[in-house]
């Protein structure tokens, strides 16, 4: 995946996990102005980039999915483009972990994501030229050893901005895909895929898919990388945030399970960050600084 600034970057929406909240998802779609009351896409050449859980927890699992397809195949039509990334919950479906899901043949919905992977339609990571996004961040010790992968790589420097965090996110994907393909998504297979201990795993760190914002944002260099990504819910509504906006975790709670919060960023074309956020039946805006 790839993203021309000047055409489609110019406007960026950045939601956070979802977990079947059917009716979260559409208020922010709509207060956006990236859909109709018909579901139709009128975003343009606007950018959605949405950080992965859509399933399990919540009770539209299945309806979030189609809704994210179908606006990721209009989108493109008008000239835009939906950024769909992979969370822990679809990660654990794929792996054949389905104790979460609430909804019905949740094999035949893993099939469907591994189709999606493979043809590029669900990603692992993603970057604009100015952050890097993935489910639950890029730990520095990942990092470097994705690099070292890379053949002829020599260390993990130099990819803290344009062209350097485009390949690194081309590198994740690449890992990503290598793995679904070969249905090798175990734990040790790959960094990218480690549970670290506050999540349950026996890790230090976690991976993209798992590792905690309460140790990624005290992780000397993991700022290094400017990223924004979920996983791990505020409970408010508002996003958190350190290091001088290098770390931003997006995921609010969007489900009622973990509050029902309504909020997402938007990124204008000079990468100034906004919040939106609703409290009871308000809209608010802030700007991030």
């Amino acid at each position: 995946m790839s993203c021309t600034i000047n055409r489609l970057c110019s406007r960026r929406i950045v939601i956070g996990d979802i977990h079947g909240e059917l009716a979260g998802l559409r208020e922010i779609l709509l207060h956006a102005g990236l859909i109709d009351d018909r579901d139709s896409w009128t975003g343009g050449a606007s950018l959605l980039i949405q950080v992965g859980d859509v399933i399990d927890r919540g009770p539209y699992s299945r309806e979030c999915v189609g809704l994210l397809r179908s606006l990721q195949s209009q989108a493109v039509e008008a000239g835009g483009q939906v950024v769909r990334l992979c969370g822990n919950h679809e990660l654990m479906l794929l792996q054949g972990y389905d104790h979460y899901a609430n909804f019905s043949d949740p094999a035949s919905l893993a099939r469907e994501m591994r189709d999606e992977v493979v043809a590029g339609k669900i990603a692992a990571s993603f970057s604009d030229g100015s952050r890097l996004y993935t489910h639950a961040g890029l730990r520095s010790a990942v990092r470097i050893e994705v690099m070292r992968d890379q053949a002829g790589a020599k260390t993990a420097g130099g990819c803290s901005t344009g062209e350097g965090l485009k390949k690194l996110s081309e590198r994740l994907n690449s890992i990503f895909i290598s793995h679904v393909t070969a249905g090798d998504l175990k734990e040790e297979s790959h960094s990218i895929f480690y549970v670290d201990r506050e999540r349950g795993g026996t890790h230090e760190i976690g991976g993209i898919f798992w590792g905690d914002y309460t140790l990624i944002s005290a992780s000397e260099h993991a700022y290094d990388i400017p990223q924004i990504f979920g996983h791990t819910p505020t409970w408010k509504s508002s996003v958190k945030h350190c290091r001088g906006l290098r770390l931003i975790d997006i995921d609010a709670g969007m489900c009622q399970v973990y509050g029902g919060n309504r909020v997402y960023l938007e990124i204008g074309p000079g990468g100034e960050i906004t919040q939106h956020s609703k409290a009871e039946t308000e809209w608010k805006q802030k700007s991030l600084r």
